[in-house]
């Protein structure tokens, strides 16, 4: 049987739930995600995403030209989700329980003079 993880927003607003494991699970070093959360973001890209509730209680802005939206949540300011040009759904890992550890790290190239955590994971310039 698929592990359900749920998660939601600070205040409770939005809830979302993911199935299974991601297929990316990754420390994202990308211009966007160190502005939204002033460090790497911890994200996992989940075929089986479902928006539980407060889906229209977000911002969903769209970041780099318009390609990715990144939802957050209009009362508390959580980071909720982002959808990807291709449609699919990224979540916060650090909002999941049971721990969803990453395997990797993306965008590496845009890390600037940041240090990286966990530097045996592999590192890659853009998505694997």
């Amino acid at each position: 049987m698929s592990t359900v993880r749920k998660y939601s927003c600070m205040c409770g607003a939005f809830e979302a739930q993911v199935t299974g494991e991601p297929a990316l699970a990754c420390w994202c070093h990308c211009g966007m995600c160190r502005k939204q959360t002033g460090a790497a973001m911890q994200l996992g890209v989940f075929p089986n995403f479902e928006v539980l509730k407060g889906d229209d209680e977000l911002i969903k802005y769209a970041s780099t030209s318009g390609s990715v939206y990144r939802n957050s949540c209009k009362t508390c300011g959580s980071f909720c989700y982002k959808v990807l040009p291709d449609g699919a759904k990224v979540a916060p890992l650090g909002a999941l329980e049971p721990v969803v550890k990453p395997s990797c790290h993306i965008f590496v190239k845009d890390k600037g003079e940041q240090d990286i955590m966990f530097p045996e994971l592999p590192q890659h310039d853009a998505f694997p």
